[in-house]
C-alpha cells in the first residue's frame, strides 16, 4: 500500500501539519526536516500530485503553444523547454494551431480553463494578440522569434536571434567574395523576423535587386508545403532574369527549401551558375552535393532561456520585466558561395 502523510508522522513522531509544511516548501527546523527526509526514503512516500496542485492553487503544468507541429524546424525549442521545466516536476503540454488565428484563440481560451501555469509562444506573427489574452487571464508568457507591434503597450517577454548581425555576416561573407548583384528572396508578411534580416542585408547591400525585392509578393507564414511552394516560384523567377544576378540571400529555411528544390530540378549548378546564402540552417543544407553557407540560429539556447525566464515568472519573480533577448546566430561557411575575385 501506498504511504502517505499520515504514516510520516507516526514514523517521525510529528504532527501532520509539520510534514504538510515541509511537502509545500514551508519553513521547518532543521532537525524535523531531516526526521521527515530520512522517513520518506524509507517509507518509499510518493507525494500526491493532484493533492499538491489542490493545496498550492497550482497545476504544474506548461504550455508551449505553436502554428505547427508538423515543422520540425522548432524542435530544439521544444526540447529545451520540456527538457528545463521537467526537472522541477511539471508537466510541459504542446499545443498547435494549424496557422489559424481562430484556432489559435480556441487553444487559448483551452489553455486557461485548464489554469497552466505559464506559455511560451510562438505567435503568427508580430500582430498576433493573443499572449494578452494570456496575461490577463494572469498567465505569464514568453513570446519566441517575433516582437509584438504592441509592445508598447502590452509589454511581454521575448526570446529571438540576432537577425540583424546575422544577415549582416552573410552579407558581409557574399562582399568579401566579389559580389555586388544579389537577390533578395523571402519577404514575409508582418514578420518582425524576416524584416530584420532585410534589414541588415541591406545596411551592407543598399544597392541590391530592390526591384525584384519590391515586385515579389510577400508570403505569410501559412503552412510549410505553401511557403515551399513559394521559394520554387521566387528562385523560377530568378532564372528567367535577362541579367541574373551572380548570389541570392534567402531569408529562412522553407523559402531556401523550395529554391533549392528549384535549383535542382532546373539543373542549375551551385555555385557555378548561382551562389546561395541563407538565414536558417536545415540538415539537407550540410547535406546537399553542395552544402549550403547559412547563418543558424542557436534554437537549443533560445528554449532554455525562454524557460528560464518563463519560470521565474512563474514564482513571482517580474523585477526585469519585460525581459527581450537577443540570440547570437552561428555563421557557417560551406560551399554554395563561388569566389569573384580575391578578398
Amino acid at each position: 500500500m501506498r504511504a502517505t502523510i499520515k504514516d510520516i508522522a507516526r514514523e517521525t513522531g510529528l504532527s501532520v501539519a509539520t510534514i504538510s509544511k515541509y511537502l509545500n516548501n514551508k519553513r521547518i527546523t532543521e532537525e524535523n526536516r531531516i526526521l521527515i527526509e530520512e522517513a520518506i526514503e524509507r517509507l518509499n512516500y510518493i507525494p500526491s500530485r493532484t493533492a499538491r496542485t489542490l493545496r498550492a492553487k497550482k497545476t504544474r503544468t506548461v504550455a508551449i503553444l505553436i502554428s505547427n507541429l508538423a515543422n520540425y524546424f522548432w524542435g530544439p525549442v521544444l526540447s529545451a523547454v520540456s527538457q528545463f521545466f521537467m526537472q522541477y516536476d511539471y508537466t510541459v503540454i504542446t499545443s498547435a494551431f494549424v496557422c489559424d488565428p481562430k484556432i489559435e484563440q480556441s487553444v487559448v481560451q483551452d489553455l486557461i480553463s485548464q489554469h497552466v501555469d505559464g506559455v511560451v509562444l510562438l505567435p503568427f506573427d508580430r500582430y498576433d494578440q493573443c499572449y494578452c489574452t494570456l496575461q490577463e487571464a494572469g498567465i505569464p508568457v514568453v513570446i519566441l522569434d517575433q516582437i509584438p507591434a504592441h509592445l508598447e503597450h502590452y509589454p511581454v517577454d521575448v526570446v529571438l536571434s540576432d537577425n540583424v548581425q546575422g544577415s549582416r555576416l552573410l552579407a558581409e561573407y557574399l562582399q568579401s567574395r566579389g559580389h555586388t548583384d544579389i537577390c533578395i528572396l523571402g519577404k514575409a508578411e508582418n514578420s518582425y523576423t524576416v524584416e530584420q534580416r532585410i534589414r541588415g542585408f541591406t545596411e551592407i547591400f543598399p544597392e541590391s535587386r530592390n526591384d525584384f525585392f519590391l515586385k515579389t509578393s510577400p508570403f505569410r507564414f501559412d503552412h510549410s508545403e505553401e511557403v515551399i511552394n513559394t521559394g520554387r516560384k521566387l528562385l523560377r523567377n530568378i532564372l528567367h532574369m535577362e541579367n541574373r544576378p551572380s548570389a541570392i540571400f534567402i531569408t529562412n529555411y522553407l523559402v531556401a527549401l523550395g529554391s533549392l528544390v528549384e535549383a535542382s530540378t532546373s539543373g542549375v549548378d551551385i555555385p557555378e551558375d548561382l551562389s546561395v546564402v541563407v538565414f536558417d540552417d536545415d540538415p539537407l543544407f550540410r547535406s546537399m552535393h553542395t552544402p549550403i553557407t547559412c547563418v543558424a540560429q542557436d534554437l537549443t539556447s533560445i528554449g532554455h532561456i525562454a524557460a528560464t525566464i518563463l519560470y521565474r515568472r512563474i514564482l513571482g519573480d517580474f523585477e526585469d520585466f519585460p525581459d527581450i533577448r537577443m540570440v547570437p546566430v552561428n555563421f557557417r561557411e560551406r560551399s554554395s558561395v563561388k569566389l569573384l575575385k580575391k578578398p
